[in-house]
């Protein structure tokens, strides 16, 4: 039979599939307050603060004081800082429930330094030194990490005493106290769900708005030239770990007969019955374009070189290694029969699955 007697059309039909997954992350976000509690007794400590890296109830965290010392010119060896439910020392000091300094370390100092932890009780520090003169004019500052926080969402104050003895003990040189507060934790939730953008159609603009037709009529069949097609699909995610593109079908039939597909990258040869595909610019045939847009996804080896098709059902054809914007790609579908090549309506359907790893 002659090319003129016998009829072998081809077509393509192309669809695609996506899958959507959704997450939820919480943010947890903490406050802290900061007041301070001025009471008359020996020399009063001046600027005095307390504050708290966390305020939510029974965290341990760190507790920052700052102070001016009182009494210009007197000697000073220690500090002791007790914490009270009460800053009066009329009266008994008990201590807020759950709270718990005595692992406390002592992170910084400036201003009057050279001290050191020299007794901790859960709701007690003493600083210690050897005695020296304190100025009155630049304000100190001690920083305690692993204060543990009353349990008790409520007020609490801390009693600053300084002495001339070197281990807390005898008539304070200057006092003050310093309140603050335990608090419950803000919790602030929102939901970031995952995005994966795909779609497939014969032509598309810039983004998956414009996404129209399905199928590819390539016409007559001849072994004197190729016969070929395009489609297009855009692919983005924020999944972290990229996405993978996948194609699934079968090379052109007609009933029983078959136009075989490439196992391998392959040039096109008129003449010879091929079936393939790649997603790269060709000249032989003039078909395709290359990748465009800011993603990162890109063909895969197979279906990355100009002018060699191939196809396998279920080739990865193109994947991004990260979360990537837009990107638009082009296949390019190459058929070529033999002489003897049975007449007959010759069709494949291409499936393109994209698959975000999240």
């Amino acid at each position: 039979m002659t090319d003129s007697t016998k009829r072998v059309k081809g077509r393509i039909r192309i669809v695609f599939r996506t899958a959507r997954l959704f997450v939820m992350m919480s943010v947890l976000a903490t406050g802290y307050a900061m007041t301070s509690t001025l009471i008359a007794h020996a020399e009063q400590l001046g600027s005095r603060s307390l504050r708290i890296e966390s305020s939510v109830a029974g965290t341990s965290t760190r507790h920052t004081f700052t102070f001016s010392y009182g009494a210009a010119g007197t000697n000073v060896g220690s500090i002791v800082f007790e914490y009270c439910t009460s800053p009066l020392l009329e009266i008994a000091c008990d201590v807020p429930a759950g709270l718990n300094a005595s692992t406390a370390s002592l992170a910084e100092q400036s201003g009057e330094t050279g001290f050191f932890v020299y007794d901790q009780q859960p709701n007690k520090i003493i600083l210690s030194r050897t005695a020296a003169t304190s100025p009155i004019a630049n304000p100190s500052q001690y920083v305690f990490d692993g204060v543990v926080n009353p349990t008790v969402q409520d007020s609490f104050f801390v009693r600053i005493s300084t002495h001339e003895n070197t281990d807390g003990t005898g008539t304070a040189v200057d006092f003050g106290a310093v309140a603050n507060a335990t608090t419950q934790g803000v919790i602030i939730s929102s939901e970031v769900p995952p995005i994966l953008k795909f779609c497939v159609g014969l032509e598309l603009g810039d983004d998956c708005t414009a996404a129209n037709d399905s199928v590819i009529d390539l016409g007559d069949l001849n072994t004197s030239r190729v016969s070929h097609g395009s489609s297009q699909m855009i692919a983005a995610t924020n999944a972290e770990f990229g996405l993978a593109i996948a194609v699934y079908g079968t090379t052109m039939t007609s009933g029983n007969n078959v136009i075989p597909a490439l196992a391998t990258p392959t040039v096109s040869a008129p003449g010879n019955a091929q079936f393939g595909l790649n997603l790269r610019d060709n000249s032989n045939p003039n078909t395709g374009l290359e990748p465009s847009g800011v993603g990162l996804t890109n063909p895969t080896a197979t279906y990355d070189t100009p002018n060699r098709y191939a196809f396998s059902s279920g080739d990865v054809v193109a994947t991004s290694p990260a979360a990537t914007d837009t990107r638009k790609l082009t296949s390019s579908y190459i058929v070529n029969i033999s002489s003897n090549q049975a007449p007959g309506i010759y069709t494949a359907t291409m499936t393109y699955i994209c698959t975000a790893t999240f």
